[in-house]
């Protein structure tokens, strides 16, 4: 009936075909079932031996069984006990809250009894107990420029936290890295404005003796602070922006007495020679000054200059940036102060650059000439002969 193509559409060959399918269905399942009973016959043989096993895993079984109740029981035991302590805490801090009415809270007098409480206690209470200690952490550096900015803020804070308690006359102190470099910048600070304004009075008033003239004593003092103040300003372009790095606070209080000191001294010796020439007249003695001055002072400064140079090649960097700072400061000083600013400001000022002191722009000579006399009048009159 398989090789008919259309036994479907005979009625009896369909049915006859449907039959013969069903016997192969059925040769199908005996044949699985013949394998299923190996199979069984393996799983019986087996069976009494897995039989003799039970007895053996009902009692590990019991033994887990035992193991989980009793952890369950301890981990009972530890969550009963954290919700009792987290009850207190809980408890602790509502009543803390609710009695809040300052920055102060209650500890009772049992804590001071306990030994870690007391070993605490030493670290920030002294004995006599007037004394407290507090810690403050920075999140970055503390002897950077940003940490030492703090202190000032750190000491406000405490101190305004303490108005209007029983604390307000309490006196609050700061240490430690941060407190330490801010008192030493403060002092550096402190000492070289007593060091410039005591030097440059003590100078001004050594050039009013020697000059007898308040402006041009002035005027020294003047030119000698813009030569230390230009010399401060190209020092940290070099160092800072160039070399990128700090330049140390010692520098500028070691440098300023220095220049202060050769500045002045130039000055002087050229308003001297000023002085000395002035009976030519202001604008002939300055370039009679000058010319007079110009390679002794200017040799003087360039051998001063490259002896402070010279220390520019020590490892020390506060050594190289402190003769760094002079040499530039004497350069400026000797080729632009004194030879550009100085006569400058002599020749705009003229004779009020001497003032108090009487000068005569035109030199005391033209002020001693006999006055014309009269005509008609042959007094004293001497007659020369012609030369032929």
């Amino acid at each position: 009936f398989y090789w008919e193509p259309h036994c479907f559409d005979i009625p009896m060959c369909a049915a006859i075909r449907s039959v013969f399918d069903s016997l192969d269905g059925i040769d199908k399942v005996a044949d699985k079932t013949a394998a299923v009973q190996g199979n069984t016959d393996q799983l019986a043989s087996l069976a009494p031996q897995l039989t003799a096993l039970l007895p053996q895993t009902i009692a590990s079984m019991k033994v887990s069984r035992d193991l989980s109740l009793a952890s369950y029981n301890n981990q009972k035991a530890l969550l009963d006990q954290m919700q009792a302590m987290n009850d207190t805490a809980l408890a602790m801090g509502a009543s803390f809250d609710q009695a809040k009415n300052d920055d102060l809270f209650y500890l009772p007098p049992e804590a001071f009894a306990n030994p870690d409480f007391k070993r605490g206690l030493e670290m920030f209470l002294s004995p006599d107990g007037k004394s407290a200690r507090m810690f403050i952490t920075h999140q970055s550096d503390p002897a950077t420029v940003e940490g030492i900015a703090r202190v000032d803020g750190e000491r406000k804070a405490a101190q305004e936290a303490l108005k209007m308690t029983s604390l307000s006359n309490a006196k609050v102190y700061l240490g430690g890295v941060a407190a330490t470099y801010k008192d030493m910048s403060d002092g550096a600070r402190y000492d070289l404005m007593i060091a410039v304004v005591s030097s440059l009075t003590l100078i001004f008033m050594i050039m009013l003796i020697l000059t007898r003239s308040m402006v041009a004593s002035l005027v020294i003092v003047a030119t000698a602070g813009s030569s230390i103040a230009a010399s401060f300003g190209i020092s940290v372009l070099l160092w800072q922006d160039l070399f990128g790095k700090q330049v140390q606070w010692l520098v500028m209080l070691m440098s300023v007495i220095i220049l202060l000191a050769v500045g002045s001294d130039y000055n002087l010796l050229l308003v001297s020679r000023f002085k000395d020439e002035i009976h030519a007249g202001l604008k002939t003695g300055i370039i009679r000054s000058m010319a007079g001055t110009g390679g002794v002072v200017t040799s003087a400064g360039l051998v001063f200059a490259a002896t402070m140079a010279g220390m520019m090649g020590s490892k020390l960097i506060v050594l190289a940036q402190m003769g760094s700072t002079i040499a530039i400061g004497l350069l400026v000083d000797t080729f632009i102060v004194r030879s550009l600013l100085m006569p400058s400001i002599a020749v705009l000022l003229g004779r009020w650059f001497w003032w108090p002191t009487v000068v005569y722009p035109r030199g005391d000579n033209h002020f001693r000439q006999p006055s014309p006399r009269p005509a008609g009048d042959e007094r004293d009159t001497v007659a020369v002969p012609a030369q032929t």
